[in-house]
């Protein structure tokens, strides 16, 4: 397998670990080079790989978004990233966060079986819906500046997730859809958006 190259925008996935040097150069090259919209791999390498990347994609978010002053209790509280339903991630998301700060603000993870536990998320990763839980959801996030991200095509689809983590032909990218990510009075950066495909 290829190594590593900052120079590609379409990274081979390495043998090592996502920590140290590897992880900087992992982030850089995802969402801070204008162009940059997909990470490739072998489909034996991305099978080990795919959610500990995932992990580092929703820290990267976290960083790359803006929330109102109101979505938080003090300027002290944590950004907290919620998964709702199973855990795809294991330890790999604590780890992504651990030590991390975005805007100043630490990072928390939490985990839910049901909807309406979702009191406190700034980010909400939502691993599976059917058309009732997707109505849930969007009660439960009507009027609040939660980020949605979904992992696939054709689930929760009659909730209008804001951010889809895409893979096709082993490359796994970001889809943003602009409308709920302005409703719910977010701001994403434009090297996020030059990195992604948007949907208007």
């Amino acid at each position: 397998m290829r190594g590593c190259s900052r120079k590609s925008p379409s990274l081979p996935l390495c043998q090592r670990g996502i920590k140290g040097g590897f992880l900087s150069a992992l982030v850089a090259v995802l969402f801070m080079l204008a162009g940059t919209a997909a990470l490739s791999a072998p489909a034996s390498a991305q099978v080990s790989k795919e959610y500990p990347l995932k992990a580092v994609f929703l820290w990267r978010l976290a960083q790359f978004t803006q929330w109102p002053s109101d979505a938080f209790q003090s300027p002290e509280s944590p950004i907290v990233i919620c998964i709702l339903g199973e855990n795809p991630f294991g330890d790999a998301l604590n780890a992504a966060v651990a030590g991390e700060t975005a805007h100043g603000r630490k990072l928390v993870v939490q985990q839910h079986r049901a909807v309406d536990q979702l009191r406190s998320c700034h980010i909400l990763y939502i691993t599976g819906a059917g058309p009732r839980q997707a109505k849930e959801i969007s009660a439960a996030l009507a009027g609040r500046s939660v980020l949605t991200v979904l992992d696939a095509e054709g689930v929760a689809s009659s909730y209008e997730t804001m951010i889809r983590f895409l893979t096709e032909q082993n490359k796994i990218r970001l889809r943003i859809h602009l409308k709920p990510v302005t409703a719910a009075r977010l701001m994403l950066d434009s090297r996020l958006l030059r990195s992604a495909e948007v949907v208007e």
